[in-house]
């Protein structure tokens, strides 16, 4: 069995099972013989959105636009977050679907490696909210929405090993890359801003956030309440303002699209899986555990 489990969550656009596939290479190489030791998944949360939102985009074509590949870009990130707050009430809708879609990859994480295994989940854009909502439900004793309505999912008892692991009790770190957590919630009061705990109700997990100073949808979190504040470890910029060679293009997409290839956050979840792999030297796996999405590096 695997010792570590990797989830990556991808962001605004077209859904592509290979998007974090710079990242995963580079951790393939750094670790070496450690590599095998991880189970590696991708969680394609808004897949079932697709056929509409381009259905919508080429239905918008038929007018002279400029800018079509920003309006996509846009179009994607807008409509995905939409129409989960839309019907997030709603049985089998699509706030319900996105976190199915959760679940079902932490199952086969657990059956990959344990219902203690660390969890790391490296999420990216809109795919940040998305956790976070499903962060948010799980932590809750008592909710009416979602998968954990009525307590969750049926045919896993409450308060077990499995339960908590799909809570994600086991999470170990969280990085947020390009998070949009502010374009959702900037207009409350700063007091009623409040992100998930990091550290209490069962959870200890590090938060660390990545932004670009020229991503117009990646921000910084620790600012935006005393709840951020307190919750996230560390804001990383990834290439600082005074860096004008690398920054004096002003707001890009290209940036917001960049974090899977950023050597910091490289740098850092390798420190952080060594430090975890380390910490479970005495459970080593019969044979390498590679999904579809590993296997394809």
């Amino acid at each position: 069995m695997a010792d570590i489990v990797i989830l990556a969550v991808p962001g605004m656009g077209v859904a592509d099972e290979e998007f974090a596939e710079p990242l995963f290479a580079a951790l393939r190489e750094g670790l070496g013989d450690d590599w095998s030791r991880l189970h590696c998944d991708t969680v394609l949360c808004q897949v079932h959105l697709q056929t509409n939102i381009e259905r919508t985009f080429e239905g918008m074509q038929k007018r002279d636009m400029d800018f079509l590949r920003a309006r996509k870009f846009m179009l994607y990130g807008m409509a995905e977050s939409a129409a989960q707050l839309g019907d997030i009430h709603q049985r089998g809708g699509n706030y319900e679907k996105a976190q199915q879609t959760i679940y079902n990859t932490l199952e086969r994480a657990a059956k990959a490696a344990s219902d203690s295994a660390p969890v790391v989940l490296l999420t990216h854009s809109v795919g940040c909210v998305t956790l976070s909502n499903y962060l948010w439900d799980a932590q809750k004793t008592s909710l009416g929405h979602g998968i954990w309505r009525d307590g969750g999912p049926r045919g896993v008892h409450k308060g077990s090993a499995r339960d908590l692991f799909l809570r994600l009790k086991t999470l170990s770190h969280w990085y947020t890359l390009g998070a949009t957590n502010p374009l959702w919630c900037a207009g409350m009061p700063r007091d009623q801003i409040q992100a998930v705990t990091s550290a209490t109700r069962g959870y200890n997990f590090r938060w660390k956030n990545f932004y670009h100073p020229d991503d117009l949808f990646g921000w910084p979190l620790k600012p935006l309440s005393p709840s951020y504040n307190q919750a996230v470890y560390r804001d990383y910029e990834i290439c600082p303002l005074s860096d004008w060679s690398a920054s004096h293009w002003g707001p890009q997409l290209v940036s917001h699209n960049g974090y899977w290839r950023s050597e910091m956050v490289y740098q850092q979840l390798l420190e952080d899986l060594r430090a975890l792999l380390k910490s479970h030297r005495g459970r080593r796996p019969a044979a390498p555990v590679r999904t579809a999405a590993a296997a394809a590096l």
